[in-house]
């Protein structure tokens, strides 16, 4: 009798020997033994994970002549013709070679008739995806009504090329790709029920090769049984997939581990004489430090199926995870840069170089300790706005030595609890001394007091002070904390203002007082005479009182003040925003000017360039003012700067906006 190989005498014959894939054998299990069958199954998945033997175990279990059962007896001559695949019943089908829709249908054509021999007439197509539109046209029909005696089981290792009209008429089993430990556990059992001698070892190297696949290790396995000559060995296993040894990994792992960049060079020479694949190499390396890695996130989780264990978790001692993670994701860009390289050699020795180039650096004694967690970032205050400060009881630590340089996690962790102290517990919380009142107003930023009010003063013109930056700088520190950035002033709920200040300040004859937390005054409608607006200047303030909205405001702001004698006003309107007048915009503009007033005016506007500025032009230059203002003030503040010593970060252009 001719050889049978392994792949096809070790096919599973009922659901009790099938390795893997317990969602699909429980649920047809279940089926068959409940008498819950449906008229069409889908089995997806990629090569050798037991589609076809799962419809073929299927098949038996219809047919069985002990009756239908999860478990077919496997000895009735049903059970036998088809495991050896000629039962006249069950109509194999490649899809490949019939996919004419004249074949399909030739096909169907006989499934009108009842079977020969057994229960079920089953239908089992595989590779389905390669029929065309017409074939799945044509089978569309008799897949949803087909006759009672008729079972029809489809195969495919690419279900997204299926119709969905194909997909809502079966039950869908996808099945899973089997993992290294079911397939080498396999094989162990094949070889010991064959006789043949085997290590460990090697049968790990074929599952890993195998790849979720059993036919292809079976297959595998025949090949390697037969380059040991009847054993099987891992030295041979090694030669036969062109994998190198373990402890030539392990070596180099000791190298990067000891920075000797000598002694992985000359690893590569002896590597390099027995010319093999650097890509299966970097692969080999890459699992190893994957390995490494869940030896030191879980210890139980690494075997010793490369009879490395203990190689593995002594290099888990001496590894930080840090640049086992650092190597994992080089190796993974150089396996994929390999192939640019000029010599897979030369690819191989600069990715390990790589390595030990970027590998944070631990040992300096010459760089100076960054603070920690527990250690305060030091604040430095600008000379004019210093004053005599008193150590707080809430932020006054003692000092702490220097510590030496961490790794580049630790360091990063402190950087981040830097930036954190600052934000939280001293840069929101800046306190500033009440000026003194002269105008029996409350005290605010010059930028928000209320434009209106200059027009209920005294008929004297009047303009309004220009913002400039000492009016704007932050007030004198009177306590151990900076000065809080402008932009965050209106950021700080009002409950944790008043917690601070009153933890910072517990005696009340300090009379301090929180710049963010002030109250601004009520809003009032200005009520203006004609006396109110002797000049220009005051043409803004007048032109934002008139309520005005859309284009009739942007003409009263596009417009500047050229003359006026009593109730006439003569205005002037830049070439450029010529386009918003009109007449009827114009006469609402004088009405909307003598209600303001409460007399009537007469208006003029002429289309011409003039050296009074209007409204709209101070309000851009007002604008780009605090725009500057507020890019300043990030550029000054101390998170920010922390930030970018720490992190080089910057600044994204465009995304600093002032606060209103």
């Amino acid at each position: 009798m001719s050889y049978q190989v392994l792949a096809r005498k070790w096919r599973p014959r009922n659901f009790g020997e099938l390795v893997g894939q317990e969602h699909v054998r429980q649920a047809l299990t279940n089926a068959l033994d409940n008498d819950r069958l449906h008229h069409a199954f889908l089995f997806t998945g990629t090569r050798g994970v037991g589609k076809t033997t799962i419809a073929r175990i299927l098949a038996k279990s219809l047919n069985c002549e002990q009756g239908i059962s999860s478990t077919p007896c496997g000895t009735c001559p049903t059970c036998t013709e088809i495991n050896e695949g000629r039962y006249v019943d069950l109509i194999e089908v490649d899809a490949a070679s019939r996919t004419k829709v004249d074949e399909t249908r030739e096909l169907l054509e006989n499934v009108q008739y009842a079977p020969t021999r057994g229960r079920y007439k089953v239908y089992l197509i595989d590779e389905v995806h390669m029929f065309s539109n017409s074939s799945f046209n044509a089978l569309l029909k008799t897949l949803e009504e087909p006759p009672p005696h008729v079972k029809f089981l489809l195969a495919t290792t690419d279900p997204q090329k299926l119709p969905v009209t194909i997909l809502s008429r079966c039950l869908q089993f996808n099945l899973k790709h089997l993992s290294p430990e079911q397939i080498r556990n396999h094989l162990g059992m094949v070889l010991g029920k064959e006789g043949i001698e085997f290590d460990t070892p090697a049968l790990g190297l074929i599952a890993r090769a195998a790849d979720g696949s059993m036919r292809d290790a079976l297959s595998l396995l025949d090949q390697a049984i037969a380059f040991g000559g009847g054993v099987l060995h891992e030295s041979d296993v090694r030669s036969m997939l062109g994998s190198i040894e373990q402890h030539h990994v392990i070596d180099l792992l000791n190298g990067l581990a000891d920075n000797d960049a000598s002694a992985l060079l000359t690893r590569v020479a002896q590597l390099a004489e027995q010319a093999p694949d650097f890509a299966g190499v970097l692969a080999e390396l890459t699992s190893t430090l994957h390995r490494i890695a869940l030896a030191q996130a879980v210890l139980e989780a690494v075997n010793d199926e490369m009879a490395d264990r203990e190689a593995v978790l002594a290099l888990a001692e001496r590894l930080s995870p840090e640049d086992v993670q650092l190597y994992y994701q080089i190796a993974l860009i150089g396996r994929r840069d390999l192939p640019l390289a000029p010599t897979p050699r030369g690819g191989f020795e600069m990715v390990l170089l790589r390595m030990l180039a970027f590998r944070p650096d631990t040992g300096r004694d010459d760089t100076p300790a960054r603070p920690t967690a527990t250690q305060p970032v030091p604040v430095v205050t600008p000379a004019s706005h210093s004053t005599p400060q008193q150590p707080s009881p809430a932020t006054s630590q003692p000092a702490t030595p220097a510590v030496p340089r961490a790794t580049d996690a630790s360091r990063r962790a402190s950087a981040m609890a830097d930036v954190r102290s600052q934000l939280t517990g001293k840069a929101g919380v800046g306190k500033t001394e009440k000026p003194a009142n002269t105008d029996n107003a409350p005290s605010r930023p010059a930028a928000t007091r209320a434009a209106p009010q200059a027009m209920r003063q005294s008929p004297a013109p009047q303009t309004p002070p220009a913002t400039t930056p000492q009016d704007q700088a932050p007030p004198p520190v009177t306590d151990d904390v900076p000065p809080m950035p402008d932009y965050m002033k209106e950021e700080i709920p009002p409950a944790y203002i008043s917690t601070q200040a009153g933890t910072a300040a517990p005696t009340a004859e300090r009379h301090e007082t929180l710049a963010v937390a002030e109250p601004s005054p009520p809003a009032t409608t200005p009520t203006t005479s004609i006396e109110a607006v002797p000049g220009p200047d005051e043409w803004e303030t007048l032109a934002t009182a008139l309520g005005l909205k859309g284009v009739n405001q942007q003409l009263a702001l596009n417009c500047a003040l050229k003359d006026r004698q009593g109730n006439h006003f003569a205005l002037s309107l830049a070439p450029a925003h010529a386009q918003l007048l009109s007449k009827p915009r114009e006469n609402l503009l004088r009405e909307a000017l003598s209600q303001q007033l409460g007399e009537t005016v007469t208006l003029s506007i002429d289309v011409e360039q003039t050296d009074n500025t209007s409204p709209a032009t101070h309000q851009k230059q007002r604008q780009a003012a605090r725009q500057r203002q507020a890019e300043a003030s990030i550029e000054q503040d101390h998170t920010v700067q922390a930030l970018r010593e720490t992190f080089a970060a910057q600044v994204n252009p465009g995304s600093v906006l002032p606060v209103d």
